[in-house]
């Protein structure tokens, strides 16, 4: 049974049966001698020191190689037809350094895939002719930032799948599972905590 009034549905976007999105902030705002309408509002320092509009967005991607009919992709530094200034925030595994500032197209993981026969060049297939495997050529399959997104890289993780886990192997794995994420949320803390400090810093307080 329900009233008139009453609240029969509410979410983490609402509250007390209203929209509430954000913070709700009390500004005092009054035109130059009560004429003109584009004046800037002043708001309060302490809403930049207490962070009250700051927030954190996290985003993850992934990434697979796989054994292929044409043999086994690579996570790699070296990618082909790629300038070393775009290689530069890489390490000498192919996957981008801690800290990095990245922007869309920018390389987070270097792979390469092994190349079909059809999609060589005359001049490929020449160097394949000549020093076999060895001049066998490879196509970028990065992953790269995709679009509208930009950001500091918090973490990287590489992981090695498994087939099948014994019940002791698996009590390993959620155990080693769980320190990383442990270790993963204090490196998110610690950058914010940093972040903060240098603003505040540069703020002067």
């Amino acid at each position: 049974k329900v009233e008139k009034s009453q609240i029969i549905a509410d979410g983490a976007a609402t509250y007390q049966g209203e929209l509430a999105l954000g913070r709700n902030v009390l500004v005092g705002f009054m035109s130059f001698d009560g004429y003109n309408y584009e004046d800037a509002i002043i708001i309060s320092e302490e809403l930049v020191r207490a962070d009250t509009y700051t927030s954190i967005h996290i985003e993850d991607f992934d990434v697979e190689i796989r054994e292929t009919k044409l043999g086994r992709e690579e996570f790699t530094r070296d990618i082909p037809n790629v300038s070393e200034k775009a290689l530069r925030n890489l390490d000498e595994t192919g996957i981008v350094q801690v800290g990095t500032f990245v922007r869309p197209g920018d390389i987070l993981v270097g792979k390469v895939s092994p190349k079909s026969k059809t999609e060589l060049t005359p001049e490929e297939k020449l160097l394949h002719a000549i020093f076999g495997r060895a001049g066998e050529d490879v196509k970028n399959d990065s992953l790269e930032v995709p679009s509208g997104i930009e950001g500091i890289v918090i973490d990287t993780q590489k992981f090695s799948r498994r087939m099948s886990l014994s019940d002791d192997e698996r009590k390993v794995f959620e155990r080693e599972l769980k320190e990383i994420e442990n270790e993963g949320n204090a490196e998110i803390t610690a950058t914010f905590t940093t972040f903060v400090e240098q603003m505040e810093a540069v703020l002067g307080h």
